[in-house]
């Protein structure tokens, strides 16, 4: 279901992961706060225009919560996010200063829109499922970037790499999406460096060619689904598409 208000005026997010969520709006924040509080949902989200703080210190009146979302907006202070015990579920995306991601041990599931001064994805030690967005390489042939041990699903979108060259083993992924990346030719070493890899899409990236993934999906003993260069490479019986 889609962000509606309800009878009392507030906005609010039926389908928001782990329960219903209440938006924060600056011109009624306290309210947004105690309703939160009264219902006793433990999701929050704050979006352009509602939400124009600079800060996220209203949350300190939530440590509850395990589930924020916050998108298309500017903060100058992120560092209330840390003091939330149970988050599990993190999105984030505008601009603000970096975050260290290490000081979030409970987050499982992270969406971010990344900053480059961003440290501490690698140590994140309960994260299951991460999308990233618009990771800018400092060298566009190789994606040189440290994720946690613990992926499962990974999602790369907007990025400007050309090759996934430079990945690091990701020993539990198992579905990887990419999407939107316009430079990306090549998709490197799929077989080393996603070893547990079962479902692949590529969707929206011009220049990704099928005859590339097959050559990168050759020889990979769990591919049972793949999708690229807009033609299905291995169909969900794990059968090569002719």
């Amino acid at each position: 279901m889609p962000i509606t208000r309800d009878e009392r005026g507030f906005l609010i997010h039926p389908d928001a992961w782990g329960g219903p969520a209440v938006g924060l709006e600056t011109v009624n924040l306290q309210a947004c706060i105690e309703e939160v509080q009264s219902r006793k949902w433990s999701g929050v989200f704050g979006r352009h225009p509602e939400f124009k703080d600079a800060d996220l210190s209203c949350l300190e009146a939530t440590p509850h919560l395990t589930s924020v979302q916050l998108w298309d907006i500017n903060l100058s202070n992120v560092s209330t996010i840390y003091g939330l015990p149970q988050l599990a579920y993190f999105r984030i995306s505008g601009k603000r200063p970096p975050i260290d991601f290490a000081k979030l041990p409970t987050v499982k599931h992270l969406v971010v829109e990344h900053n480059s001064k961003d440290v501490g994805f690698s140590m994140l030690p309960a994260t299951k499922m991460m999308n990233l967005w618009r990771f800018r390489a400092p060298a566009k042939s190789a994606f040189e970037f440290d994720l946690p041990d613990t992926l499962e699903k990974l999602g790369i979108y907007w990025s400007n790499v050309e090759s996934l060259s430079g990945f690091g083993v990701c020993p539990n992924v198992r579905r990887l999406e990419i999407a939107r990346c316009r430079n990306l030719l090549s998709l490197g070493n799929l077989r080393s460096c996603f070893p547990k890899l079962e479902h692949l899409v590529v969707d929206a990236c011009g220049r990704l060619t099928a005859e590339e993934a097959m050559r990168a999906l050759d020889g990979h003993p769990n591919i049972s689904h793949a999708f690229a260069g807009k033609k299905l490479i291995v169909s969900s019986n794990g059968v090569p598409d002719p």
